[in-house]
């Protein structure tokens, strides 16, 4: 769900686009060789084929409720709020492509797997990290200095 949320779907867009995967996923069982990276790829392609991603009045009203409900809570309470956080933060600086290799690399998978899975060259996919990451430090040190100070020592480092 995850990945499908990164690419702009709301929870509940993802989690259409996830059940229906894994209701095909039944079907295709035995042909399919690695279950989780085909999840991966064919929620993704199923949200972005979605009617649901078009419904420009769904994702406002979604948005106006998200912004009313940042204003309520100044503080994150939890974890499910400090996720909305990240996704919301990358989702406004990075392209679509950074955020899909970000989020298979964040479900720990290595630049040559994620290659292969999305069918590009290796390259182009640290590439892709490699922006990401330095998007998100330079945003972190504009948007919210008081983070990026705790984090200043990792985003240049081995990811």
């Amino acid at each position: 769900m995850r990945n499908v949320i990164l690419l702009g779907a709301s929870s509940e867009e993802a989690a259409d686009a996830v059940q229906d995967v894994l209701t095909e996923l039944l079907l295709r069982w035995r042909t399919v060789r690695h279950p989780k990276a085909w999840c991966r790829t064919a929620a993704m392609h199923r949200y972005l084929r979605s009617d649901a991603r078009h419904n420009d009045g769904v994702r406002k009203a979604q948005q106006d409720f998200q912004q009313r409900s940042a204003e309520d809570h100044h503080v994150l309470d939890s974890q499910y709020e400090e996720w909305d956080f990240v996704i919301d933060f990358v989702s406004r600086h990075l392209s679509g492509a950074q955020r899909l290799v970000m989020a298979w690399h964040i479900d720990g998978y290595e630049p040559h797997a994620i290659a292969r899975e999305l069918n590009k060259d290796p390259q182009t996919v640290r590439s892709h990290l490699r922006h990401a990451r330095n998007k998100l430090a330079a945003a972190l040190e504009k948007e919210h200095p008081e983070l990026a100070l705790s984090s200043r020592g990792t985003h240049r480092g081995g990811m």
